[in-house]
């Protein structure tokens, strides 16, 4: 970092720090009794905000600032803070009780719920996580295969169970050639053979995937695949010849639907056009409560089936299904009507336009990619069509750009990657954000 760009950092973080005191304090308690005061995902630099309440579209910090909510609890939330709906779901739960240990009727009206909008759903399981979802997708379609590999792409995130937590953000100097990704440990503590597991493909390249995908055939239980919506242009052909492929050649397919099935009612799977063999969920489906799910055909989730002769398999959880989480999950859905993804889509269209119109006009360069209610804005001028080409964004330019907005009262997630629109949101806060994105540029390379 040259003296220029020091300067712009240590003026842009010194508002920053004067404007938030009581979080820097609160951090500094944090740090006293947790690693690093915070979890991963909430930590940034120099420290991060700590957050009072939330009504709406709009997030109050400890020190009593306002701030537009872009980033939506990691895109977890869709019809903004304190909706009314929901906390009245939730409250009539709580009256009839918490943690009742056995089946309570929620838990069917909201798989009911899912199966009538996702085509592809046959049968459903809830549990607590996307991480659980996956990792029971897995299972499943190691089970049903007999197969013990799986493939997923370079630079796809799936949650923090060994298996996908290979070459989630690899040092592209240990990656491999790009049409023949190696595997790639992510996480410290990993089992040894994990990365032995695990086949790599790219994204945006037919030719590779069909070419792995068919060399591997015979020890593939399936392919997982997050389309990395509004994070990564990926193409509707790609994803349909991702499904033709595993099809062809008898891999199951896992989508992941995690992030994705905020997009339409139907999810990412309705947008790009396929069925998958299985999906997991989480995130809206939970109505901001933690939540899993998992579902796809008939005869592979059989396995989960208990109610008969032994399988060999089992999903369950002292919290899976939880009765508070399914009333939340079951009141967040039924708001989420073609009429509200109508609403969201303009407002994705319109930052859409604004960010093409800004980037176009000034020298810093960027790109936004924008899906449904998902967008990400990358510093870099690279074509983005995989891992490789989003490494390549300047991260140190979409900090100092994330710091200026949250100093003019627009929250987004840390790198500027996966932020959501929510359906409070109008077009006066597009385009107060976009003000808000250009003078942010001038500050962050003034």
């Amino acid at each position: 970092m040259d003296q220029d760009t020091d300067q712009t950092e240590t003026a842009i973080e010194a508002t920053y720090r004067t404007e938030s005191p009581a979080s820097l304090e609160q951090f500094e308690r944090d740090c006293e009794s947790m690693p690093g005061g915070a979890k991963g995902a909430y930590y940034y630099g120099p420290y991060p905000l700590t957050m009072q309440r939330g009504e709406g579209c709009y997030l109050f910090d400890i020190d009593e600032r306002r701030r537009v909510d872009f980033a939506n609890h990691h895109t977890g939330q869709i019809l903004g803070h304190n909706n009314a709906a929901v906390n009245e779901a939730v409250q009539a739960q709580l009256e009839r009780g918490i943690a009742l240990g056995a089946p309570t009727g929620n838990e069917a009206g909201l798989a009911e719920e899912l199966c009538s909008r996702v085509v592809s759903l046959e049968r459903v399981r809830f549990c607590n996580s996307g991480t659980e979802a996956t990792l029971h997708a897995i299972r499943l379609a190691r089970g049903f295969s007999r197969r013990p590999k799986i493939a997923k792409f370079e630079g796809g995130y799936h949650g923090s169970h060994d298996p996908v937590e290979v070459s989630v953000a690899p040092p592209v100097e240990e990656a491999g050639p790009a049409d023949a990704p190696h595997s790639v440990a992510t996480a410290g503590g990993m089992s040894p053979s994990a990365t032995d597991e695990v086949i790599v493909l790219p994204y945006n390249n037919e030719e590779a995937v069909e070419r792995i995908v068919r060399s591997h055939r015979d020890e593939l239980a399936c392919v997982i695949l997050d389309p990395k919506t509004g994070i990564l242009p990926v193409r509707k052909e790609f994803v349909q010849a991702v499904r033709r492929i595993t099809e062809e050649n008898e891999v199951l397919l896992i989508l992941d639907e995690v992030v994705g099935f905020r997009v339409t009612r139907g999810g990412c799977q309705e947008h790009f056009g396929i069925s998958p063999d299985l999906s997991a969920f989480g995130k809206v489906v939970g109505g901001g409560f933690p939540v899993g799910a998992l579902g796809g055909r008939a005869d592979i989730m059989a396995l989960f089936d208990n109610s008969g002769d032994p399988t060999g398999f089992f999903q369950s959880g002292t919290f899976s299904a939880h009765a508070v989480v399914m009333a939340a999950g079951l009141a967040t859905l039924r708001q989420l009507t073609p009429e509200s993804f109508a609403h969201m889509d303009g407002l994705s269209e319109r930052l859409r336009a604004g960010l093409d119109e800004l980037s176009a006009s000034v020298d810093t360069p960027f790109q936004g990619v924008v899906l449904g209610s998902l967008f990400s804005v990358y510093f870099t001028e690279e074509p983005l069509v995989d891992y490789r080409s989003l490494a390549s964004s300047d991260g140190a330019m979409a900090h100092r750009v994330f710091l200026s907005l949250l100093n003019q009262g627009y929250y987004l997630s840390q790198g500027l990657s996966m932020n959501a629109l929510s359906l409070p949101m109008t077009d006066e806060h597009i385009d107060g954000l976009l003000l808000a994105f250009e003078r942010a540029l001038e500050e962050a390379r003034a």
